[in-house]
């Protein structure tokens, strides 16, 4: 599989981020950041000005290196670097993109990302955003079920500089460390041996809820697959490691309140 080194333009406005609509090739109809391929012996910064002169006609300045990300499509495996820019005069070209949208971290999730764009809109959330809620055991905490933590340095790289707000329902609740594993079976929060937590897992995330109502959150991070902060998956409830789509009982309720919420798995 060939390798393609490309670069891409995280084009903000204020509070806001550019995003283009595709119009050309397999993957046209998704979103995208603009950019395009550096080419032999260019630097990355040189071939992303190019690009975006030569895709918009604008003048762009380049203020930081954001991140770089790798992603196999089916024919080549792709190398991207990410800036975060400014731009002069910008003008939708047909030929490259049928819309221009500009997207702010309550609309992100507005338009169908490129797949290889998706870590990168995660990561954009948490840099829009000014307070995070974070699962405590990912920063290091030792509130996990068996004693331990979830300790995760990219989490506490990529929060660097925002306000954090630890939280972790189940110490919230008053729960011993250690404490029997639980699942989410069937609407209930259960142990191993079938005895239902249920009542004490919701009155430990209603508390939790009631700690930061008065809290301006943007963005909440929390640990991936868990009954309580589980964001997409949780574990069915047969303690076989196996994972079913479903959300945690605390991220449910921050998600109905129109919190944002990802994991370590996101980013």
């Amino acid at each position: 599989m060939k390798n393609i080194h490309v670069v891409a333009a995280i084009i903000k406005q204020q509070d806001k981020i550019l995003a283009a609509k595709r119009n050309y090739g397999t993957l046209k109809g998704f979103w995208e950041f603009p950019g395009g391929k550096v080419q032999a012996g260019e630097q990355p910064e040189k071939a992303l000005q190019r690009e975006i002169k030569e895709e918009m006609n604008a003048s762009l300045q380049i203020e930081q290196y954001f991140t770089t990300i790798e992603y196999d499509y089916p024919d080549f495996h792709m190398i991207m670097d990410c800036y975060i820019c400014t731009a002069d005069n910008i003008e939708l070209n047909k030929n490259v993109h049928d819309e221009l949208k500009w997207l702010n971290l309550q609309n992100l999730d507005s338009v169908d990302w490129l797949p290889a764009d998706e870590t990168i809109v995660n990561r954009l959330k948490i840099y829009l955003s000014s307070t995070i809620l974070v699962s405590a055991c990912l920063l290091g905490d030792n509130c996990k079920y068996n004693g331990g933590n979830n300790f995760n340095q990219h989490v506490c790289d990529l929060i660097k500089g925002k306000r954090i707000i630890k939280i972790c329902p189940e110490i919230l609740a008053g729960l011993p460390l250690p404490r029997k594993p639980v699942e989410i079976s069937g609407g209930r929060i259960i142990t191993s041996d079938n005895e239902d937590m249920t009542q004490l897992y919701r009155e430990s995330a209603l508390k939790a809820l009631q700690n930061i109502t008065n809290e301006p959150i943007d963005l909440a991070l929390l640990k991936a697959n868990s009954p309580t902060c589980g964001n997409k998956y949780i574990y069915d409830g047969t303690f076989s490691h196996k994972l079913v789509a479903g959300s945690g009982i605390f991220a449910k309720m921050l998600q109905d309140r129109n919190i944002p919420v990802l994991s370590e798995l996101d980013i």
